[in-house]
């Protein structure tokens, strides 16, 4: 049942059609979704995925959350970007983030 769990979040992940996405629209040099940069052009070089747990947040603080945290590495050309894709099991959410650095996404996330 996990292994199914984790293939439907999988699925969600990369073919988000329904706008889950959350990127930092008051950004001036906003960066798009990992689907819009992939249909841009842009090639994934490295992708690692992970469950992080974390506390639950309230009313259900004593519960664990599972997030899925997926890391892409993309390229084109001469450049280079670095997106964070984040499911949150407990508020059913996606979040995205390109930078690029590592660094720089994972604080667009405020992790």
């Amino acid at each position: 049942m996990k292994k199914l769990s984790v293939g439907a979040i999988f699925f969600l992940l990369n073919f988000n059609c329904w706008g889950l996405n959350l990127n930092f629209a008051s950004e001036p040099t906003e960066i798009g979704s990992v689907l819009e940069l992939k249909r841009q052009g842009w090639e994934v070089l490295e992708k690692q995925s992970e469950v992080e747990s974390r506390p639950g947040l309230k009313p259900y603080q004593n519960l664990k959350r599972e997030i899925l945290v997926i890391k892409y590495r993309l390229r084109k050309g001469k450049d280079f970007l670095f997106c964070l894709v984040e499911y949150d099991s407990q508020l059913d959410t996606i979040r995205e983030a390109c930078a690029v650095s590592q660094e720089k996404a994972e604080k667009h996330l405020a992790r």
